[in-house]
């Protein structure tokens, strides 16, 4: 049938993008090395660690390409029809609408990115697990990732939420940057502070403001948004996964301000190059107690990419 060969396509493209990540992290792997002479030793025995250096930024060369593929398609379904909105593709291999072609483009470029960012999950658990760089809950949350991405492209569903959901990944460059750098010296002291600035800025405007209107708009809509053949608990999982990641976004943000908001405060303040710890700064670089105990506490010891930070978000 048409659908089943529809789904074919979508394991071979899921196949190559998954294939295309893991490639990917064992050339930066490879190049780190070489790189050495251009970046500062970190501080911290295990940010010199190639892989996890690699893995941080493949994360970053992942968020920019679905970014790319997601935010110009999100300004044009925060203004589509409800009919829109909540409707699904007639044709599931290419995402394609017989009823409003004119938002064709749009449909399948949010597709595209859905597709890559859940086989960028999934080479992530590969990667992770080989190489000893997650823990047991960075699993459980990428399982709810993986399941969320493969049950909306599956249908060809909800494009509007799938595309403010995986819209969130537009903090992820700016946190491991910050990451990467945060203890390699004075030198990175200046771009580790703005990055911070703009990681909590978007935290705020993407994982705060822009998902909780997904998720009302979700549950507001729920009796209408799944095409019909959905199955109930698919329907069940997306809208309570969604409910429950926006809700922990509000749960973990005090903690994200206070942290961040204080080595912020300490940067501007001028005392970023103070050694006391008793002012809240550190004699690595003059990076500011606040931020590196932010990252500690969401990234478990820096081996996680912003997923890690949202463990809960689904997108």
């Amino acid at each position: 049938s048409d659908d089943e060969s529809a789904r074919w396509e979508i394991i071979g493209a899921f196949a190559r993008w998954t294939s295309f990540w893991v490639v990917l992290f064992y050339v930066l792997g490879f190049t780190m090395p070489c790189l050495a002479g251009w970046i500062l030793q970190s501080s911290k025995a295990h940010e010199n660690n190639r892989h996890w250096a690699a893995r941080n930024v493949l994360g970053i060369v992942h968020a920019v390409i679905v970014c790319g593929l997601i935010l110009p398609p999100l300004v044009i379904m925060l203004n589509a029809p409800d009919n829109v909105r909540f409707g699904a593709a007639d044709f599931l291999g290419t995402c394609a609408s017989a009823t409003y072609p004119d938002y064709n483009r749009t449909g399948q470029a949010i597709a595209l990115g859905g597709l890559v960012f859940s086989a960028f999950i999934f080479a992530d658990v590969v990667i992770s697990m080989l190489h000893g760089l997650a823990t047991l809950d960075y699993y459980v949350h990428h399982a709810v990732f993986l399941v969320a991405g493969v049950i909306i492209r599956g249908h060809c569903m909800l494009p509007l939420n799938a595309a403010i959901l995986l819209s969130m990944e537009a903090s992820t460059p700016f946190l491991n940057f910050m990451l990467l750098f945060r203890n390699r010296g004075p030198r990175y002291t200046f771009a580790v502070r703005v990055t911070g600035i703009l990681f909590v800025v978007l935290f705020v405007a993407f994982r705060l403001a822009l998902n909780t209107y997904g998720a009302i708009l979700l549950w507001r809509s729920r009796d209408f948004a799944y095409p019909d053949g959905v199955p109930r608990w698919q329907s069940m999982f997306l809208l309570g996964a969604v409910q429950v990641g926006s809700a922990l976004q509000f749960y973990w943000f005090p903690a994200i301000a206070k942290t961040f908001g204080k080595g912020i405060l300490e940067l501007f303040s001028g005392s970023a190059g103070k050694t006391s710890s008793k002012n809240g700064s550190t004699a690595n670089g003059g990076r500011p107690a606040g931020m590196e105990k932010a990252a500690d506490s969401r990234k478990g010891n820096g081996s996680r990419s912003e997923e890690g930070l949202s463990k809960a978000k689904v997108s």
